[in-house]
């Protein structure tokens, strides 16, 4: 218990070096403080930072006038459609079962055929090293290769793990039930089926970690504007913990009733999550919040946007016809 203090302090102690939001900082109207820090974290050109500063200042001004005074605006459009999709993808999150994973290990590992309770801890020690190794490469490519096709392969990745878990479960082991504590167990005779299973567990743990687990809570933070995204990200974060209890207490159940049922279940959502991601959820990479609106502007399903032409305004010029080349990207200028 005592070594949950270390990053704990670690997190209070560095939290002091990070800079205030240069938008929280324009907010309260400290533009100059907000200029210094956007120069400090962009490698860019003055010009780029001045871009960015002018439309962060734009964006802020736009939504003091047009600011959300409660909860319910969140309702009607345009909010609504990214408070869905905010709270859906939390909600999807915890259909995974990565929690479920997580808190009940040592009973996962136990029916894998790791009966010792030193083994199944040890099992349960790796398994959360291996969820913070295979955060990194979340961390270092989630802006490279996008929102969706890191959560698109992390819902496959996961897919195919828990239903490879759930189905070499089902063919090599069988449940008999205890007659002194009446609980229901798993045996699983064959050693390379439980190693295959322990694998998988760890694989499944990886693809979460690169995927769903960081890129969720990003994504619920990029959809709204900055004068609800306070309100927009308490409303999702409620959703997720309030599935998270409900799988919570569901999964002992499942495992005692249907066993490795609960693993093909927890598969089922995750290759659903992928075609939910596919069709509905738009890419937010390389998007500012003052990009959102027409991001979400756009035709609900996502696929669409990737079928339209792209077209871009090569000369413009008082009194001249405005030139068109197809399949290249528009370019707005604000003058």
């Amino acid at each position: 218990m005592a070594l949950q203090i270390v990053p704990a302090l670690v997190l209070a102690i560095g939290i002091l070096f990070f800079p205030f939001s240069p938008r929280w900082l324009m907010t309260q109207d400290r533009d100059d403080e907000a200029l210094e820090v956007l120069k400090y974290i962009r490698s860019a050109s003055t010009v780029d930072v001045l871009d960015e500063y002018n439309d962060i200042k734009n964006e802020i001004d736009f939504e003091r006038q047009q600011a959300i005074k409660s909860y319910a605006q969140f309702f009607y459009p345009p909010l609504r459609r990214r408070l869905i999709l905010g709270i859906s993808i939390q909600v999807l999150q915890q259909l995974t079962g990565i929690n479920s994973i997580m808190y009940y290990a040592p009973e996962i590992f136990k029916q894998a055929g790791l009966n010792d309770q030193r083994a199944s801890l040890l099992a349960t020690g790796i398994n959360g090293i291996v969820i913070i190794v295979a955060t990194v490469p979340a961390i270092l490519y989630i802006d490279k290769l996008g929102r969706r096709f890191i959560l698109i392969s992390g819902a496959i990745l996961m897919a195919l793990s828990m239903l490879i878990i759930g189905g070499t479960m089902g063919v090599h082991g069988y449940t008999y039930v205890n007659e002194t504590t009446g609980a229901t167990n798993v045996i699983i005779p064959n050693r390379t089926a439980s190693y295959v299973i322990i694998c998988f567990v760890y694989i499944f743990v990886a693809a979460f970690a690169f995927s769903w687990g960081p890129t969720a809570w990003v994504y619920c933070t990029e959809i709204f504007p900055l004068s609800m995204r306070s309100k927009g990200t308490s409303i999702t974060t409620a959703a997720q913990w309030g599935t998270n209890c409900i799988v919570s207490f569901l999964v002992p159940v499942f495992l005692e009733s249907i066993t490795y049922g609960t693993y093909l279940i927890f598969g089922g959502f995750c290759v659903f999550m992928g075609f939910v991601i596919y069709l509905f959820y738009p890419e937010t990479k390389g998007k500012s919040l003052e990009d959102m609106d027409v991001v979400f502007g756009r035709s609900v399903f996502a696929t669409k946007s990737f079928n339209k032409k792209k077209k871009t305004i090569k000369y413009v010029e008082r009194n001249t016809n405005i030139v068109f080349t197809p399949n290249e990207s528009i370019q707005i200028y604000r003058f």
